[in-house]
């Protein structure tokens, strides 16, 4: 019998240890952790609103890019697959790299003759997207001189070049339906800078990308200030003050002028 009692005694106390080690080294630092996590909810929900309002930006900047691309690169397949063009996405941009013998004459401002077609289905392809920027530029090389007497034609710097291309086809779009509101003129100069483009130089570029918006400013309330009711002031007199005096106004004394 002793033996038992003994036993249940020693399970007793190893219940009650074993509940006690939970306790101080279980439970506790649990109940303080969530007592953490509780306090620091409210910056957690406001953290996690933060970043959907930035995924939802982000996919509205560059969402669009993709489908995009692909309807380009299927306008422009034939320009792509003899190596004239291309169309690669560059973060929330797209651009367009079109060889200048596609679309202008030698060493001049004009489109060549066989560029019409081209022309026509890039203006086709540029003019749904109503609510985009679409930057147009040029960079070729420097044209000289052409003809003798006075049918010399100057020689053009590639700026000077690349600029009245960029008119020109500027001008062209918006004759056939690209808004003008999106359009961007643009010029290069002969040697760009290496950016992992297959046509690097002597080309028609062109950036499609989402309008710079200024961010939105939410107005903070307005503070009503209230105004405290007028009180009079009245002079207040303590016991042994003296009473404020009034001053008495002064009456003359000088007697009237008889008259004689």
């Amino acid at each position: 019998m002793k033996i038992v009692s003994y036993i249940l005694i020693g399970l007793l106390v190893a219940t009650l240890a074993s509940g006690a080690y939970f306790f101080l080294y279980i439970y506790k630092p649990m109940a303080v952790d969530y007592e953490k996590l509780k306090a620091g909810q409210p910056e957690f929900d406001k953290a996690r609103k933060e970043l959907g309002k930035y995924k939802e930006r982000e996919k509205q900047e560059s969402g669009w890019t993709g489908p995009t691309a692909e309807k380009l690169k299927a306008g422009l397949s034939k320009e792509i697959s003899d190596g004239k063009a291309e169309v690669v996405v560059a973060g929330n941009r797209i651009v367009i790299n079109i060889s200048e013998t596609v679309l202008y004459t030698p060493n001049s401002v004009t489109f060549a003759k066989d560029s019409q077609q081209s022309l026509a289905n890039l203006a086709s392809l540029l003019k749904d997207y109503k609510d985009k920027d679409i930057v147009v530029g040029n960079a070729t090389m420097p044209a000289p001189a052409q003809g003798k007497g006075r049918k010399k034609v100057p020689a053009k710097d590639a700026r000077t070049l690349a600029s009245g291309r960029t008119l020109e086809l500027v001008k062209y779009l918006v004759k056939n339906g690209v808004a003008d509101e999106t359009l961007i003129a643009a010029s290069y100069p002969a040697k760009l800078p290496e950016r992992g483009f297959k046509i690097k130089e002597k080309k028609t570029v062109i950036v499609i990308s989402s309008p710079a918006m200024a961010p939105t400013e939410t107005p903070a309330p307005k503070q009503e200030t209230k105004v405290a009711p007028s009180t009079r002031s009245t002079p207040t007199v303590t016991a042994g003050s003296a009473a404020p005096q009034t001053k008495s106004i002064p009456i003359s004394t000088v007697p009237p002028k008889q008259v004689p």
